[in-house]
């Protein structure tokens, strides 16, 4: 014997409404048939009786009214969870929630958020600009995307895009000409760059001054290299950045060079291994992965 669904309770409550099998039929878009078969299996299935048959219609009986009130409470609770799984699949429930920089956040991150609106219009995204290992290990981020973060073992690490270290100058800086620069030739320039301890980027940095016999000594740290390249305002000052930046965003009066030998940079997707992504996350992952595979 089959046991009473929610869509059972359904069937009985359209019938309580229309007294016809026939008008519950037209107004739950099932056959007649149908309706007559499920009152049939519900009322085997409660052991009683719910309907009296009068003259062609169907007539709740009256020691079945306590009944149909507790079927409209299970009909009301599961409308309730399939809006709720709705709003879940469709990402209104929860924002996804990626944690980034700005030089990320405004190319490989917006392109990705482009695509996965169109597919999901409905969805909330949070944008966070943090560091992103602190906010994915407190559960405040759901991804996280960075260049060569440091990371706790709890973190999965997927290798994403390249970039590099790159100088910003004045346009009437000498050095503007060269089109490339050293380390070396920055020794008594003040330096607009990142904490060694707290970025990633300030680290490689400063192993690289320390590789070439230099003190890395920024007169001025930055948490992000569009707030370096923003403070590049008096004559002789050089900010480190990454290229991701001039590629995203253009600096009137600045000019770009390369520095030699290369400092690379990979950009990596972070996720926490112990937490399942949501149907969003996860999507948004594989845009993500495509559009770089594609680029």
């Amino acid at each position: 014997m089959s046991a009473l669904t929610p869509a059972h309770a359904a069937v009985l409550r359209a019938v309580d409404r229309c007294g016809t099998t026939v008008e519950a039929a037209r107004e739950l878009h099932l056959t007649q048939s149908a309706i007559s078969k499920i009152v049939a299996r519900s009322e085997a299935s409660l052991g009683i009786a719910v309907f009296d048959r009068r003259d062609g219609r169907l007539v709740l009986r009256p020691q079945a009214h306590a009944l149909m009130r507790a079927l409209g409470a299970v009909e009301d609770e599961w409308r309730a969870l399939r809006g709720s799984v709705a709003d879940l699949r469709s990402g209104r429930a929860l924002p996804l929630r990626i944690a980034s920089t700005p030089s990320i956040g405004q190319g490989l991150i917006a392109q990705s958020i482009r695509r996965i609106v169109t597919e999901y219009p409905q969805a909330r995204i949070e944008l966070i600009m943090g560091d992103a290992p602190t906010e994915l290990s407190q559960g405040s981020a759901d991804l996280g995307v960075m260049f060569s973060p440091r990371v706790t073992d709890d973190i999965a690490l997927t290798p994403l895009s390249h970039a590099s270290i790159i100088a910003l100058v004045r346009e009437d800086d000498p050095l503007a000409c060269r089109g490339s620069i050293t380390l070396g030739d920055l020794r008594h320039r003040r330096l607009i760059c990142f904490d060694r301890e707290k970025s990633p980027l300030g680290w490689l940095i400063a192993r690289a001054y320390e590789e070439a016999g230099l003190d890395y000594a920024p007169f001025m740290t930055v948490p992000y290299s569009i707030s370096a390249a923003h403070l590049l305002a008096r004559h002789g000052d050089v900010t480190l950045i990454d290229s991701l930046l001039t590629q995203a965003q253009r600096f009137d009066g600045l000019v770009k060079l390369e520095v030699t030998p290369t400092l690379p940079l990979t950009i990596c997707l972070m996720t926490v291994r112990s937490r399942p992504l949501s149907r969003l996350a996860g999507r948004f992952v594989d845009i993500l992965i495509s559009g770089e595979k594609a680029d």
